[in-house]
């Protein structure tokens, strides 16, 4: 059971940050941090894998924002309440908020579709989202990886490869409740924001 997880994450861990961090980027990098610091996973490896996953997903919802506003993904972005909020912010700020968008949880997908609506070229977008892919996937990582060291500290040392497998599974479950609360939270101070301006 052991030499199978070692021998899966070493073929293919890589390849499950980069699908995983554009499906659910946080929760997953979180996870993959700490498996770099158990030694399952290279760190450098998985912050090129998380910053490549990263970049790929928010330059192809850019473009589908920018030139294919009729698509039903999109249709189904600008018709969540928070779009409208996601716009403002985008139009009072753009640069800031292309450079944070990745930490507000719950607008990662949308964001990047706003972004290509509200008329953003593609020579300020791209820059900015590759020096913000960058600086997120680092920080992620590095997080994730200090969790690993918080548990050895207080826990002691994993040795088994299904034990770490299932912590980092632990993290990313964790992350997923707080991200979605915080998500929520997030979500419904905008649209407070928005009733009072109204």
């Amino acid at each position: 059971m052991m030499h199978a997880i070692d021998h899966f994450l070493a073929s293919y861990g890589l390849i499950v940050v980069y699908l995983g961090v554009i499906i659910e980027g946080d929760s997953v990098l979180l996870a993959a941090g700490f498996l770099a610091h158990q030694g399952v996973m290279n760190p450098y490896g998985v912050f090129l894998a998380a910053f490549a996953g990263s970049v790929t997903a928010d330059q192809i919802f850019y473009y589908i924002g920018r030139y294919a506003a009729d698509a039903r993904i999109v249709r189904r972005q600008t018709a969540r309440p928070v779009f409208a909020r996601v716009l403002e912010l985008i139009h009072r700020r753009r640069v800031l908020f292309i450079l944070s968008f990745r930490f507000i949880y719950g607008v990662r997908t949308i964001s990047p579709i706003a972004i290509g609506i509200a008329g953003v070229s593609p020579w300020l977008y791209t820059p900015l989202n590759i020096v913000a892919a960058a600086i997120w996937a680092a920080l992620v990582t590095a997080i994730g990886y200090f969790f690993g060291q918080l548990i050895e500290t207080y826990a002691g040392r994993l040795h088994h490869a299904e034990h770490k497998l299932l912590v980092a599974l632990a993290i990313a479950l964790v992350s997923l409740v707080v991200l979605h609360f915080a998500r929520n939270a997030w979500i419904r101070r905008q649209a407070a924001r928005g009733t009072d301006k109204a």
